[in-house]
């Protein structure tokens, strides 16, 4: 695993550093463009990219128009990360009460819990629909639909996490 992380950290650092190469001459000696320069500005809510391209003569601007980012967007995307958290807790936790000699309370959930990569499937199952619920609301304009949404979901699972951890940490004798 530690080799992964610094196999995608060097490629995270490495990748931007080869499009800054300097330009290399063509077989004719005219020197080619590597690499646009970018300037980018912000103006009245969005922003304003002027891109200019190197190549020895006059620089021909292409101008963007890049709408500016949610900060609601950030808040959802935070919100999918504890949708998993919490899922996946809920699902350890399971596992550890029912071999603790726990019962499932759930009914809907109660033959799943017999083989733990079914339950593992359904807990992730759980979660992807989660994320995919308050996409589909966000891409509908539904933005603080989609936000609520998963605050209720992941506050009802995490209040279930809290349930299976007394539970487990009374089997337990705790």
């Amino acid at each position: 695993m530690r080799y992964w992380s610094a196999f995608v950290l060097a490629g995270i650092v490495l990748a931007p550093a080869a499009g800054l190469a300097s330009p290399r001459p063509d077989d004719s000696g005219v020197t080619q463009p590597t690499a646009p320069a970018a300037l980018v500005l912000p103006t009245e809510g969005r922003l304003l990219a002027l891109t200019a391209v190197r190549n020895g003569a006059d620089p021909q601007p292409v101008v963007q128009v890049v709408p500016d980012r949610d900060p609601r967007r950030a808040v959802l995307a935070s919100l999918h990360a504890v949708t998993g958290v919490v899922q996946t807790y809920d699902g350890i936790l399971t596992m550890r009460v029912l071999r603790a000699g726990g019962v499932e309370a759930n009914p809907l959930m109660k033959p799943v819990t017999r083989n733990e990569g079914t339950m593992l499937g359904v807990k992730i199952a759980a979660a992807v629909a989660t994320v995919i619920g308050t996409e589909t609301l966000w891409r509908d304009n539904h933005r603080v639909a989609a936000i609520v949404t998963a605050l209720v979901a992941n506050s009802a699972m995490a209040m279930t996490v809290r349930h299976n951890a007394h539970v487990l940490a009374t089997l337990e004798g705790r």
